[in-house]
């Protein structure tokens, strides 16, 4: 056998050396559909209970489906046993290849099983729309992936051709239009950028939706400014030095607006590792200091990043690549994110500056912290914290022991999520870091919070939330809401409870490139606090938590939403 079956768009099977016979029915293809896309083997009897509860025979139904694949596949010894699986070899699933980031973009974008619906089975029907929306998720991420790599390679008109199928693909996906966009205006069509954005926002109108500020600079084109008599590197260098004194005096907005007028000037200049500096400065900026413009930071990251190639500047690619790994864990495409941490960690291992290799394990730390791999973590973040503490870098050893807090926690080692926690809380207080203090701070709270101690984990929080609103942090601001909810909760005041978990949904949501890991966990414990309270939205909420789950890969999440299932009153 050497199938090539296609389950993105219209179902088929490729590959055979002669014409291969389909399956007969649309029950044949969900059927090779749920096995091949299982993380585990299925049991017949799980089968029957999505597929064929409503057949006279079920079990017989389910053999004759069986039958009808092995028939089509050309492979007698294929789906035996109580529990079926399929091996890879001899075979290749689109969907695989698409879930490994190995698909070709150009068989990219369509759509799972598409025109395929299956009449009397409920269960089938709930997987396959939860796999749909996490194969599209996928297919966004892969696409966006390849259209950043083409633009930051000056391929404008590839670039907007590959963002435009991720546009159509998703239309109320803000990323995506943004980056078809500023894809569009790079490859100088502006015109098709302007109507294209005015198409965006009647489709958000129609959905009660309003676009982003984000969206609306995508098409921006910056006029040409009056020229003075200095030269440009000059100037880009100057520009550079104001911009960057702005953001750290914390002045956001401003410091952005000067860096991107170095970066026109560095563009102009003969000095491409002041052009390199200027459009990380950048980028970092749009990613770090300004909130929604990740789009266009991972854009100028890119453009960086062929620079620094192009000069053989391995520190800087590292730098980039990491920088984009953390704007992908943020936004829960993990595929891609393991894929720049990989890129990154192989050049800062070969470089041996410790600084950059404490960068690269702390974002590789996030990344497998997310997706509920915390013993992975915790060995990811303990050597980024020792060799951030080697190099003298305190601000990255004290975000990589904040992100421990976490890992620790939620593996039930609250001793030492504290301890981490504190150690981070005493660094950023030296190092005078209020950006990053309200995350060491919301789960010391925690912790405080299941040792029993109510009292000192309210004022924690308390201090948490009013730093994170004087930053305007919506991460922040909606973990520290969060845990003075749960606070509450314990105290026993259920409306001061949901009032504040209302707070924290609304604040960590307010913008479109939130972080999802955030965004998710304050959820369940909105759902926690619905639960004490007998809520009849609790189902409803479980369910869209657990789609959430299954379409951002946060495993850990789709787990706690199953226990909520089968225990509704948990919490």
């Amino acid at each position: 056998m050497n199938a090539r079956v296609r389950l993105l768009g219209p179902p088929r099977l490729e590959g055979f050396i002669e014409s291969p016979l389909s399956p007969r029915g649309k029950k044949s293809w969900a059927l090779l559909a749920r096995v091949a896309l299982a993380e585990r083997p299925v049991s017949r009897r799980e089968l029957v209970d999505e597929l064929f509860t409503e057949a006279n025979d079920p079990l017989g139904a389910l053999r004759w489906c069986l039958a009808d694949l092995r028939r089509a596949l050309q492979a007698p010894g294929l789906l035996r046993g109580d529990f079926l699986s399929l091996s890879r070899t001899g075979m290749t699933v689109d969907a695989w290849d698409l879930i490994d980031g190995t698909l070709d973009p150009d068989e990219i974008g369509g759509c799972f099983l598409d025109g395929l619906s299956v009449r009397d089975a409920p269960g089938f029907e709930t997987w396959l729309l939860l796999m749909r929306g996490h194969l599209r998720a996928r297919s966004l991420e892969e696409l966006r992936r390849e259209a950043l790599a083409l633009l930051g390679a000056g391929q404008t008109e590839l670039s907007s051709a590959v963002a435009g199928r991720a546009a159509a693909l998703e239309p109320l996906d803000e990323d995506a239009q943004e980056l078809f966009l500023r894809s569009l205006v790079a490859d100088g069509r502006s015109g098709l950028a302007a109507l294209h954005l005015a198409s965006c926002e009647a489709t958000f109108a129609r959905e009660g939706l309003r676009i982003s500020p984000a969206l609306r600079a995508a098409v921006r084109i910056d006029g040409d400014r009056p020229r003075g008599r200095l030269q440009a590197g000059v100037v880009a260098s100057s520009l550079l030095r104001s911009g960057s004194d702005a953001i750290d005096a914390g002045s956001v907005d401003a410091g952005v607006e000067t860096l991107r007028r170095a970066a026109e000037e560095a563009a102009i200049s003969s000095d491409q590792r002041l052009h390199i500096d200027v459009l990380m400065a950048l980028g970092a900026a749009l990613v770090h200091a300004t909130r929604g413009f990740d789009g266009e930071g991972a854009i100028i990251l890119h453009q960086a990043m062929a620079l620094a190639q192009n000069l053989g500047e391995n520190l800087r690619v590292a730098e980039c690549w990491r920088e984009l790994a953390f704007i992908d864990v943020q936004a829960g495409r993990h595929t891609s994110a393991e894929k720049s941490i990989r890129e990154a960690g192989i050049l800062a291992d070969g470089s041996g500056d410790g600084a950059l290799i404490a960068g690269v394990l702390a974002i590789a730390g996030m990344n497998a912290a997310d997706q509920g791999k915390h013993h992975e973590a915790v060995a990811h973040l303990s050597r980024s914290a020792g060799a951030a503490r080697a190099a003298s870098r305190p601000r990255q050893e004290a975000w990589s022991l904040g992100l421990l807090a976490r890992s620790f926690q939620l593996t039930g080692d609250v001793g030492k999520s504290l301890a981490s926690a504190d150690a981070s809380i005493r660094l950023c207080e030296r190092e005078r870091w209020n950006a990053f203090l309200p995350w060491p701070l919301s789960w010391r709270a925690n912790a405080l919070l299941e040792l029993g101690r109510s009292g000192e984990a309210a004022e924690v929080a308390q201090r948490a939330f009013a730093l994170a609103c004087e930053l305007g942090d919506p991460c922040w601001e909606g973990m520290a809401a969060r845990s003075l909810a749960l606070i509450s909760l314990n105290d026993g005041d259920v409306s001061c409870a949901q009032e504040w978990i209302d707070d924290a949904r609304s604040r960590c949501n307010r913008i479109q490139d939130r972080y999802v890991w955030v965004s998710a966990y304050v959820d369940l414990a909105h759902i926690q606090i619905l639960s004490h309270r007998q809520s009849p939205v609790v189902e409803s909420l479980v369910s869209q938590l657990h789609a959430d789950a299954i379409r951002f890969d946060l495993p850990e999440f789709a787990q706690w939403a199953e226990t909520y299932r089968v225990r509704p009153g948990l919490g």
